[in-house]
């Protein structure tokens, strides 16, 4: 009888697997802040990973196989120029499994975006776009306007990062119907109180991938200014990627700037920055500056927004939940507002640091899976 019982409650929980609806997710590769958005998307549906996982580490990301239903390892190949890519198995899985949604990067360089907006219209399967949309782009140009028009007016909803780039999208005549907007973020497993922060470390963070448009060397080289002038200061760099190695040559031997590779554990990176102020992220900033909110270190960017890789630098208060530099103004204004920083009393560094925390929790009620998951099961109710 036991095992009879047993077999049957077997049956029952695949039998409601089955009854789920399957979700496809296809992303160019699953980095660790991703993973939450499976996660959540797990609760509410069988989740279909479509990513490239191998040779991930060399651009510093670690190599994620988040727990779902599938996870597809595909293959990028650039076509006609370096510009213009397809990811393999997209269309045809769309095709052969008529999964009950999609949820898709919103790059319309890749010919497999395409492809699929124009399956799902045709066999009746919801296709969401998750993008940035049109911020980096303005004006925007009539190419990029038909692209994104189209690709709108193909889908069956378009998830913006930020409201900026919904704005984005608006602007060039997308309908506000078709745009919602789920900020962009992350969830950290270990945060820092800001009860935790004197206001006085005398550190400063950088986090992220060290690539192209980091502008590692222009921080590097603020530091080495606020130091030679005696004040105690010291960067913490965690991170690698492609220029890892040429950046350690050149100014390994600094005793202002302390590496520690690429460090993907959020207990040793909560370590780490307990030493310091404040983040800084000199060149194209993204989602480090959500990791930063998260440790209650008021993060140091450039005032460009366009500049920057993604559009969560528009996080930043200037003053309030961190600090704000020239992009014009090269090292020597990111070092003027260092300066700035370093002058400020305790006191107004752990109201800054108490702010920054709080937009990282406003960011995360709920969490972007979460909001993703909610999107996407509209769609699919439909």
């Amino acid at each position: 009888m036991p095992n009879r019982i047993t077999s049957a409650a077997g049956r029952a929980a695949r039998a409601h697997e089955r009854a789920r609806p399957t979700v496809f997710y296809v992303q160019p590769l699953i980095a660790r802040y991703r993973v939450e958005v499976v996660e959540s998307l797990n609760r509410l549906f069988n989740v279909k990973v479509f990513a490239r996982s191998e040779g991930v580490e060399a651009s510093g990301f670690s190599r994620e196989t988040p727990h779902c239903e599938e996870f597809v390892e595909t293959r990028i190949e650039r076509l006609l120029s370096r510009r213009i890519r397809i990811q393999s198995h997209v269309l045809a899985r769309i095709v052969r499994e008529r999964p009950d949604a999609v949820l898709i990067f919103a790059d319309v360089r890749y010919v497999s975006l395409w492809l699929a907006l124009v399956a799902g219209r045709a066999i009746g399967v919801p296709v969401l776009i998750h993008g940035q949309g049109l911020y980096r782009h303005r004006p925007a140009g009539l190419l990029r306007t038909v692209c994104y028009r189209l690709a709108v007016a193909l889908a069956t909803r378009y998830v913006c990062y930020t409201d900026a780039s919904r704005a984005s999208l608006e602007r060039i005549g997308c309908p506000h119907g078709k745009l919602v907007v789920a900020n962009n973020s992350l969830t950290v497993s270990q945060t820092v109180d800001p009860s935790a922060k004197s206001g006085a470390e005398d550190g400063v963070l950088f986090i992220g991938r060290l690539r192209e448009g980091a502008q590692l060397e222009r921080l590097i080289d603020a530091v080495g200014a606020l130091r030679a002038e005696g004040r105690r200061i010291t960067l913490h760099v965690v991170g690698g990627g492609e220029h890892g190695e040429r950046l350690r040559r050149e100014y390994g031997a600094r005793d202002d700037v302390v590496w520690y590779g690429a460090v993907f554990d959020d207990a040793q990176i909560a370590a780490i920055s307990r030493r310091c102020r404040v983040g800084c992220y000199p060149g194209a900033a993204g989602l480090s500056i959500v990791h930063m909110f998260a440790l209650s270190l008021p993060p140091v960017v450039h005032d460009r927004l366009p500049l920057h890789m993604g559009p969560e630098p528009g996080y930043v208060e200037h003053g309030r939940s961190g600090f704000v530099f020239a992009s014009d103004g090269g090292t020597d204004g990111l070092a003027a507002v260092l300066r700035q920083v370093w002058a400020l009393p305790p006191d107004a560094m752990r109201a800054a640091a108490a702010a920054a925390h709080a937009t990282y929790r406003e960011l995360n009620s709920p969490t972007l899976g979460n909001r993703l998951a909610t999107i996407v099961d509209a769609a699919v109710r439909a």
